[in-house]
């Protein structure tokens, strides 16, 4: 018989993350962008795996790939480290940035990996509850964070699930008022918000010594097989990210990748535009056929509150369509903008679900 006393107690009820990997029409799960590669810039890494050496390891620093992140983002190289997707980058945030036992506060509803990722680490979680309309309470986190000595604050803004985005004034009055805790502004979603120029900080990390922000090329910039992520710090942060890191943690066509399509500016700024478009159209059309009322997004998402998501869930998934439930707010559900026939379809679908 299997002894479970054998493995950490943190393991035992364990359930690892599921994935529906089943063939579907539509799949509007998991945020990924619709857009495929141009073949000009697939030709370009066709030729860069013609001359790629499988046989040394790659580049422990992912110099070039840093290189062209920091030009597209107009950053500093000293300040930016590479993870294997921001996964990798929360998980050794969590595991090396604190002290074993230390408290993480995160938002709830938000990204479920970050507590994941906590509780795994050994680390205390406690969820700081979110106002009815989804935004932060600044005032609540405020006083969560000295009531529980709260050594590390993340949350992902834009929000996933949600798609709300908060102020960064509220954002940097909180940080400011709480100088001896670590927050992680996770803005996997910025590229798509409107106002990302007034709202983001990956511009602003050197002014705040606990502050640093997560980017990754999953959403906007539609590399989300590449799993390449980006922590982005003062230098100090860079420095002690590098040091904890494995030595080859990010493998060598993706970093090769990665640069190449970087360099398509004109191309990823078409990307982002033709997303944007999406979700509002998305957005509009579930408004104006009464299936529901969604939240303003900023984000290649739509949410919307559903007390019948999950049957509404199951009736598109038996009809080619994979979408989001979640049980927010007595149920939820999260759409990620497709293409015009996959909006169409799940449109058409859930209007006729309505009538029937």
């Amino acid at each position: 018989m299997f002894n479970k006393n054998l493995f950490a107690k943190k393991l035992q009820n364990l359930e690892p993350y599921k994935v529906d990997t089943g063939r579907y029409t539509a799949r509007l799960d998991a945020n990924e962008s619709f857009i495929s590669l141009p073949k000009e810039v697939r030709e370009k890494m066709n030729e860069a795996v013609e001359s790629f050496d499988f046989n040394r390891y790659p580049d422990p620093d992912a110099t070039l790939l840093k290189e062209a992140f920091c030009s597209y983002y107009g950053l500093k190289c000293e300040n930016v480290g590479v993870g294997n997707g921001s996964d990798e980058i929360i998980n050794l945030i969590m595991n090396c940035f604190l002290d074993y036992g230390s408290t993480v506060m995160t938002f709830s509803p938000d990204f479920s990996m970050y507590a994941f990722y906590a509780t795994l680490a050994g680390m205390k979680n406690i969820s700081c509850p979110k106002r009815e309309d989804f935004s932060i309470d600044f005032d609540l986190a405020y006083r969560t964070v000295k009531k529980n000595d709260v050594k590390l604050v993340i949350f992902s803004n834009p929000c996933n699930p949600t798609g709300r985005i908060e102020r960064k004034e509220d954002i940097k009055r909180l940080v400011q008022m709480c100088p001896d805790t670590i927050f992680v502004v996770d803005e996997a979603y910025m590229d798509f918000a409107s106002i990302k120029d007034s709202e983001s900080f990956l511009n602003e990390t050197e002014n705040y010594s606990n502050l640093f922000v997560l980017k990754t090329l999953s959403k906007a910039l539609g590399a989300a097989s590449l799993r390449l992520g980006f922590i982005v710090g003062d230098k100090t942060v860079a420095d002690i990210f590098s040091a904890v890191k494995s030595p080859y943690n990010v493998n060598g066509i993706s970093q090769k990748f990665g640069e190449i399509l970087l360099t398509e500016k004109a191309f990823l700024d078409e990307c982002t535009r033709k997303l944007t478009q999406s979700v509002k159209f998305m957005r509009e059309e579930i408004i104006k056929k009464g299936i529901a009322d969604p939240y303003e997004t900023y984000t290649n998402f739509v949410f919307y509150t559903d007390k019948d998501a999950a049957k509404k869930q199951e009736y598109l998934r038996q009809n080619g369509v994979l979408i989001r439930k979640f049980g927010i707010g007595g149920g939820a559900l999260r759409i990620t903008a497709g293409n015009d026939e996959e909006n169409e379809l799940v449109i058409s679908l859930l209007t006729n679900r309505i009538r029937n």
